[in-house]
């Protein structure tokens, strides 16, 4: 079964080709924002046990556009649901999405 994102709120997730993810496998992460978003953004992302498997700071958003930047990668350890939420850092817009990988 091919991986699923779920997401709530003004930031998107999107992943990159998650037809082919599996455990084992890097997660490519970019976002689409419906409002304006005014780096810089953190960003969190748990693995199904809860551990936090990446904390960072970037500049850009990465949209997938030519212009921005890199997308924000992880391993897939296991199977199961990968938590990720990104926020401003000083603002208010942030989104939260479920990565089910199976």
């Amino acid at each position: 079964m091919p991986a699923k994102v779920d997401y709530s709120g003004g930031i998107e997730s999107i992943c990159q080709d998650p037809g082919a993810l599996a455990p084992g496998m890097t997660a490519k992460l970019i976002f689409r924002a419906w409002d304006d978003v005014t780096p810089p953004v953190t960003i969190k992302v748990r693995a199904p046990d809860g551990t936090i498997i990446l904390d960072r700071v970037i500049r850009e958003l990465p949209t997938g556009s030519p212009q921005s930047g890199a997308p924000v990668t992880f391993l897939v350890a296991a199977a199961g649901t990968y938590q990720v939420h990104i926020k401003e850092l000083y603002g208010q817009v942030e989104g939260s999405a479920k990565l089910v990988v199976s």
